[in-house]
């Protein structure tokens, strides 16, 4: 039995021996997979950002023209704004110019239907009293 218990002994230390070393050499390769994977990722990395540098510029630069495009824009919105306010302001000028022109028409009106009137008046008068002072 000892002779046996020997063998088995030898088999299970070389067993385990066998499993030590493929664990190692599965361990080694995992080792050199995973080394070979973070390169490729930081090459990928190192690629992308090459590639996106000069996007996020031209973005950048894109987004200050539509910005300064914007700032136009409330710029021209302002004037005209403000020249909309002008023209209201010079609708109600011309407004009050034309209705004291109305006014002025009719007391000029007025006057010349009054000087008429007073002038046939006077005619009459002054017909009247060339009659009388005639006779």
């Amino acid at each position: 039995m000892n002779e046996t218990l020997i063998i088995l002994l030898s088999i299970g230390y070389f067993l385990a021996t066998v499993s030590l070393i493929s664990a190692l050499i599965f361990l080694i390769v995992v080792a050199i997979e995973l080394r070979r994977g973070i390169n490729a990722i930081k090459e990928f990395i190192n690629s992308t950002k090459t590639k996106l540098d000069p996007a996020i510029l031209e973005t950048e630069k894109i987004i200050q023209g539509v910005k300064s495009s914007v700032d136009d824009v409330n710029e021209v919105t302002r004037k005209v704004r403000e020249l909309s306010e002008a023209i209201e302001k010079l609708s109600f000028i011309i407004s009050e110019v034309l209705t004291t022109v109305q006014k002025l028409k009719s007391s000029v009106s007025l006057r010349t239907s009054a000087l008429k009137t007073a002038a046939t008046v006077a005619a009459n008068v002054f017909l009247e009293n060339l009659k009388k002072g005639g006779k």
